[in-house]
């Protein structure tokens, strides 16, 4: 066996443990026998919305990498450059996220603009996550007591927030550094301004806001006695999503944060409900609420995704 598959076999054997660890964590939450006439509410009118909004947060991190497309010279359309991006999404799911880079490249990366697409998908992924881990941190009081998970992580929390920053830098001294030794006639190195990547921060505090709404309307779908909804609910409802998605993204062989994003959501949800229903009963309740939301946005994702390559197929078919 080659080292690249041995490598391969590793991380699907690590995802699979994590997942399988994940969910026998949840199972004996969920058969509780002390909760087995526990009533389950599930107002499906509440997950259209928290699918749609899910797909907006991913819209505004969409805007921002087609922004450093075109600030790189690669010449490329609001759709195109959105049905990349989405279509790439389904990377995530391959142990490694490297995939969603790849598939990126592979449709968009002309002779000449591959390392510039390859290089600014990777800085928009690394700035959306940066400001869900700046959210996440800033947060933090909102989540009442801090689950070991993620209290064991501020730190690193805090350095991935500042990572897209420092990644600019440093992309700035490599271009000139390597500009001494290349050809006057090469192309340029892709090198995205500071100033565009703090933009690119704002795109992805806008996500994060509306994914922080996407959870609340979920909360709302499934809790028999939702919460009130006001300004603490909502903010401790984006520190969790923010945390849980972030930690996800890190733990790199988890495809798509599967398993890692819904244990640490478990536990935020858990600490913020108890002093409402309980211990045995927070638990239930955010665990199921962690799975209904993995459920209905994915599902989400998979109807636009699906959408987004038909209607791209149809219009290459019908250009001359």
């Amino acid at each position: 066996m080659s080292r690249k598959r041995l490598w391969l076999a590793v991380k699907s054997a690590l995802a699979l443990a994590i997942l399988i660890g994940v969910c026998a964590q949840f199972a004996k939450i969920l058969t509780n026998p002390n909760l087995a006439d526990r009533p389950l509410a599930l107002r499906f009118e509440y997950l259209p919305p928290a699918a749609a909004l899910y797909l907006a947060a991913h819209g505004c991190w969409a805007a921002f990498w087609v922004r450093l497309l075109r600030s790189e010279g690669v010449r490329v359309g609001w759709f195109r450059g959105l049905r990349a991006y989405f279509l790439s999404q389904l990377g995530k799911y391959v142990p490694g996220k490297a995939w969603v880079i790849l598939i990126r490249v592979a449709m968009l990366g002309a002779p000449g603009t591959r390392l510039a697409v390859g290089v600014t998908a990777t800085y928009e992924t690394l700035t959306s996550m940066a400001a869900g881990a700046l959210l996440g941190v800033l947060l933090l009081p909102y989540l009442g007591v801090l689950p070991s998970v993620v209290s064991g992580n501020v730190v690193f929390l805090s350095a991935f927030a500042a990572l897209p920053v420092v990644l600019g830098v440093l992309n700035k001294v490599a271009v000139r550094v390597a500009a001494r030794s290349r050809a006057p006639d090469a192309p340029p190195l892709p090198a995205p301004s500071i100033f565009l990547l703090a933009q690119g921060l704002l795109h992805g505090a806008c996500g994060w806001c509306l994914l922080g709404v996407s959870l609340g309307l979920v909360v709302r779908a499934v809790a028999p006695e939702p919460p009130a909804w006001d300004a603490q609910a909502y903010l401790g409802d984006l520190a969790a999503i923010s945390l849980s998605y972030v930690l996800g993204f890190a733990v790199l062989v988890a495809p798509g944060g599967l398993g890692v994003r819904e244990f640490v959501l478990q536990h935020a949800l858990t600490l913020r409900f108890r002093a409402v229903v309980g211990e045995p009963v927070a638990e239930w309740q955010a665990v199921v609420i962690a799975l209904v939301l993995r459920l209905t946005w994915s599902v989400g994702e998979l109807l636009l995704t699906t959408g987004l390559w038909w209607w791209g197929r149809a219009d290459a078919t019908e250009r001359p």
